[in-house]
């Protein structure tokens, strides 16, 4: 009993943790099964104190299958003493119980995840609290609806997912929504509440395109939050390649509308698994996530330029002062009146995430490094240069071997040891070059 108080203790200062008690009978086991449904939990912890019947994690099992699992190797000894008698031999068995259980959950196709080490190891307790919060994500993402605007984007193959792949290994279902139906929303909104929000534009950023694509845009723009209201959307997949988009408006939305960013996560050329990915980064560090695609790199600065057209969280701009709203570079010579926001990313440290459909199996590439300001300024799209932390050619090798989509959400925050985490909760095939 005292050795289960002091696990209790550890583990509830950083997150909440439902336990009914040391469980040794059968009657138990199923008292607690009913009320951990009843109580919604994302992550069933099984530690063995000391050695017990594996039918104890095979009947937990059985009946909570949808919840991921984590075994600990558990000892309350970290470092063992003399004399050492049979009562601490016995007190220690819990490895013996953990081991036992590891077999049968194999033989009946449970996956789990597994850690190792003493209660007064802190970064085993480190370990299991990030799995926690990782499983709260993980639970999420099974609430998660994903509006797909019109469709996937038909010149990149590589960015197509299948949906009930999807839905079955990560958990988010995907929306389908037509043009029209954006558009029909977007003609809703009143001329002075488009009026208002040029104005906020105004007074905000550095204006250097005309009233009529200030106009346009923000009409475009504000269609699109309303868009994720009306669907209850946490993420949206934006094709804003798309021609019938282009011909209604006149251009794609790229002006930023906190309360769409308040609610969900923007991925462009309609890529699902982008936009899982930027949600993913968004509710691990609680920060806004960048969709990008590597541009270019420096040899010599072992660095990589990153960004994309479309729309952004202006919250990741170095200085929201400097940002510019300028004609839309890549459409400009077709499009007269559009218009984008134009930043630098600001600097910190800085995560790497694709997630994308590997055949029948998703996969994550994760990577990590340094995003810093430049006293000069590329004339392009939003960008943001990050200095990695492993050389330019053995990133580009592996990234190549493994073979991948272009698109990387990035988030300032060094979150690679949750997302290993994460892989290997969801059980998806990841590589982290490090």
């Amino acid at each position: 009993e005292k050795d289960a108080e002091k696990i209790r203790k550890k583990l509830k200062k950083n997150i909440e943790v439902v336990d009914f008690g040391i469980i040794t009978e059968k009657s138990k086991v199923k008292e607690s099964i009913k009320k951990f449904k009843e109580l919604k939990v994302v992550l069933i912890i099984i530690c063995y104190l000391t050695w017990g019947e594996d039918w104890f994690v095979l009947e937990a099992v059985k009946r909570l299958s949808d919840i991921p699992l984590l075994l600990w190797c558990y000892t309350p000894f970290h470092k063992l003493e003399y004399p050492f008698d049979m009562n601490d031999l016995f007190r220690a068995s819990g490895v013996v119980g953990a081991l036992q259980a590891s077999g049968p959950l194999k033989r009946i196709g449970k996956d789990f995840v597994f850690v190792f080490g003493s209660v007064d190891n802190e970064n085993v307790i480190k370990k299991i609290i990030s799995y926690a919060q990782v499983a709260q994500v993980i639970s999420t993402l099974k609430k998660t609806v994903i509006g797909l605007l019109p469709s996937t984007c038909d010149q990149m193959s590589g960015t197509h997912v299948d949906e009930t792949a999807l839905k079955t290994q990560l958990g988010p279902e995907v929306k389908t929504i037509s043009v029209q139906k954006y558009y029909a929303l977007s003609q809703k909104i009143s001329a002075k509440e488009v009026k208002k929000y040029v104005e906020k534009l105004k007074n905000t950023y550095k204006i250097e395109v005309s009233e009529k694509a200030l106009l346009r845009g923000a009409r475009a723009s504000l269609g699109l939050s309303r868009l994720v209201e009306k669907y209850n959307l946490n993420a949206l997949a934006l094709q804003d390649l798309n021609e019938e988009l282009h011909k209604l408006f006149g251009l794609r939305p790229c002006l930023y509308v906190p309360s769409l960013f308040e609610k969900a996560v923007v991925s462009m050329e309609g890529d699902v698994g982008a936009a899982v990915a930027l949600l993913i980064l968004k509710k691990l560090t609680g920060k806004p996530p960048m969709y990008t695609e590597i541009y270019a790199y420096d040899e010599e600065e072992n660095t990589i330029l990153a960004g994309h057209a479309g729309i952004h969280d202006i919250n990741l701009a170095d200085d929201k002062r400097n940002v510019r709203i300028t004609p839309d570079y890549e459409y400009m010579e077709v499009e007269p009146e559009t218009a984008w926001m134009k930043f630098k990313a600001k600097g910190g440290k800085v995560t790497l995430l694709s997630l994308f459909c590997d055949v029948n199996r998703f996969k994550m590439i994760i990577s990590s490094g340094i995003a810093f300001v430049d006293k000069k300024e590329f004339d392009i799209s939003p960008y943001i240069l990050v200095k990695l932390n492993i050389s330019l050619e053995k990133f580009f090798y592996q990234i190549m071997k493994s073979g991948m989509t272009q698109h990387w959400a990035v988030v300032h925050e060094d979150v690679v040891e949750k997302l290993e985490y994460l892989a290997d909760m969801l059980y998806i095939d990841r590589l982290t070059i490090r």
